[in-house]
């Protein structure tokens, strides 16, 4: 072992290991937060759409009631107004004003056989906040669902 003496200059690599442990420490902490924050988002998404899946199921059981009791019309049209009221049923039955941060109902349109529905929420990020001053209000998601109605042709 006389022949390693010389070659390599004694201490020229103390601390290498501790700068190593620290960059992969700052590399699994950037991670963790994009995971972290990335989840949350498509949970959070996950649930809204369920709830546009809901209300757009709610309004496609409206049928326009008015042209039925009129008569003459051998199918079951759904009205704007129908749609849009089962939809704010839906938002007051479900409680989505408490269950999502900034909700609101975006569009609700029909053309008489379909119907559909656009929810807009705002998630709040736990990490991206800390590190990107874009999101600070929230990161602004959206949901769109379509039902046919179980009435029509």
């Amino acid at each position: 072992m006389s022949w390693w003496r010389g070659r390599v200059p004694p201490g020229g690599d103390d601390g290498q290991l501790l700068l190593l442990v620290l960059v992969y420490a700052v590399i699994a902490a950037l991670l963790v937060t994009v995971v972290v924050d990335l989840s949350k988002v498509y949970l959070y998404r996950r649930a809204l759409v369920a709830a546009a899946d809901g209300a757009a199921l709610s309004a496609a059981n409206e049928p326009d009631l008015a042209s039925v009791y009129r008569g003459g019309n051998r199918l079951l049209p759904l009205s704007d107004a129908g749609a849009q009221a089962a939809v704010r049923q839906y938002e007051a039955d479900g409680e989505l004003d408490d269950r999502f941060e900034g909700f609101r109902i975006d569009e609700v349109v029909t053309d008489g056989t379909e119907v559909r529905v656009r929810f807009e929420a705002v998630v709040h990020l736990p990490f991206a906040t800390l590190l990107v001053g874009r999101w600070r209000g929230g990161y602004p998601v959206q949901a769109t669902a379509r039902a046919e109605s179980p009435l029509g042709p």
